[in-house]
């Protein structure tokens, strides 16, 4: 099962598409939470939760982190909030930007004992805890994390970056990136292009086009999320679950609001 969070309200995916909220941006769900840039953090009952813009939910040792704009990040658990972070007076301090607010968190990640986190627009986060992560040095419009083998892998508005030991980062692949998933022994993650998708079978150093013409992906869309080891689920103003070796594309929903984030279930 998929929940697509979107433009305009939270669709699940199962054998068929399921509206659950309609009326306001979503970014990110893990139920009964819901992360919208407009509302908060709210409930899938409408309650709300945090009355702070959202852009992100990461899940990990059994609490909840809600990426506040900021940025900031609360903690939710037991269903008691509470702020644990808060990065305001860096991002004045080191020049965060974002087009349309404040600069917020976009991911999480566990890499070699630290926990990272980037920043659209700004500096990559690294600590031993949620409460300490401090700002290292690689600065960019940064989207998306993933581990893989040895490597860091960062998607940002310039391409994708690869780092072993966040000191040294290294430019992979060029183009606007987003999405990053890990199939096992396939790394897929797509850009902003006719043909989206792109493929890694080293651990994120090489990357290949692979040859299937989607919906092009816009600013803000993390349009996949794994299927299996050789398929994806796309999204972005329609559902596709692609066949990345066979390189084929088979339509699911014809039509949905224009897709924030993926995430399986």
């Amino acid at each position: 099962m998929y929940l697509i969070a979107t433009n305009n309200g939270l669709y699940k995916l199962d054998k068929e598409l399921e509206k659950l909220t309609e009326g306001y941006e979503v970014n990110d769900a893990i139920l009964p939470y819901i992360c919208s840039s407009e509302k908060g953090v709210i409930s899938k009952n409408n309650e709300a939760i945090i009355n702070e813009g959202c852009w992100r939910l990461w899940e990990y040792d059994n609490t909840i982190y809600a990426s506040i704009e900021g940025p900031k990040i609360y903690e939710i658990r037991d269903r008691k909030v509470k702020e644990i972070l808060n990065l305001t007076k860096e991002a004045e301090k080191l020049g965060w930007e974002f087009p349309y607010g404040p600069a917020h968190i976009t991911d999480f990640a566990l890499f070699k004992d630290y926990i990272v986190a980037t920043v659209e627009e700004g500096n990559l986060l690294v600590g031993k805890s949620m409460s300490e992560l401090k700002p290292i040095d690689f600065f960019a419009d940064m989207h998306n994390l993933l581990v893989s083998g040895e490597n860091l892998l960062i998607a940002t508005a310039n391409g994708i970056y690869k780092t072993k030991d966040m000191k040294s980062f290294n430019k992979v692949t060029s183009g606007y990136a987003h999405g990053l998933e890990d199939l096992g022994r396939i790394v897929v993650a797509h850009i902003m292009s006719q043909e989206p998708l792109i493929i890694s079978r080293d651990n994120g150093i090489s990357w290949d086009k692979v040859s299937v013409k989607l919906p092009r992906p816009t600013f803000g869309v993390t349009a996949i999320a794994k299927k299996d080891e050789r398929k994806v689920i796309y999204s972005t103003t329609a559902v596709y679950e692609v066949d990345i070796i066979e390189q084929k594309p088979i339509e699911l929903v014809k039509e949905i609001p224009i897709t924030r984030r993926v995430i399986k279930v």
